[in-house]
């Protein structure tokens, strides 16, 4: 991603690090920004770290971007992209556990519902990115998405489907040091 950015904007200065060890000094920046990746962390490593680059008053953005999970036809379609045999899954969650002992105070949780408009084949192109269509074999990938065609290919219209989505995520604020 860092990759990426760097391509699309030459300007802007990255960093390569990791969320528990962040190559910056001690209260640098005004906000920390997570997407969809906070479950990924080893904590509590990661929110001390977090906790450690805020400065007093700063904010810690944890959000997370997906299927919206109270839609009856998403439902088996989101469950495709899960592999019941991925020993190494971790748990997901609409919320993110800073602790009590982290430095932070929950502000609030948010949640807002969006609708992304996507074709057939770019739905299935993101569903091969997933870490549970990534430990599968070729052969388990090509039937994963052969049944992920076919169901959305019932629901799309002309090709193109409109995706409930919903943005959920906890916004945290960073206590004054002692």
């Amino acid at each position: 991603m860092r990759a990426v950015l760097v391509r699309r904007s030459p300007d802007v200065h990255t960093l390569k690090g990791v969320a528990e060890a962040l190559p910056v000094e001690d209260a640098t920046f005004d906000a920390v920004v997570i997407s969809s990746a906070w479950h990924w962390f080893e904590q509590p490593a990661a929110t001390n770290e977090m906790a450690r680059v805020l400065r007093d008053g700063g904010s810690l953005f944890v959000m997370w971007n997906g299927f919206s999970r109270c839609v009856a036809w998403l439902a088996p379609i989101i469950a495709l992209r899960e592999s019941p045999d991925d020993d190494g899954k971790r748990p997901r969650g609409w919320a993110a556990d800073v602790g009590n002992e982290s430095g932070f105070d929950i502000e609030s949780q948010v949640e807002v519902d969006w609708t992304w408009t996507r074709s057939v084949e770019e739905l299935v192109a993101l569903f091969g990115t997933y870490s549970g269509a990534i430990i599968r074999t070729d052969e388990q990938c090509r039937e994963m998405e052969t049944e992920l065609r076919a169901r959305l290919d019932d629901v799309a219209v002309h090709g193109v489907l409109e995706i409930p989505m919903t943005v959920r995520g906890t916004i945290a604020r960073r206590r004054a040091r002692t």
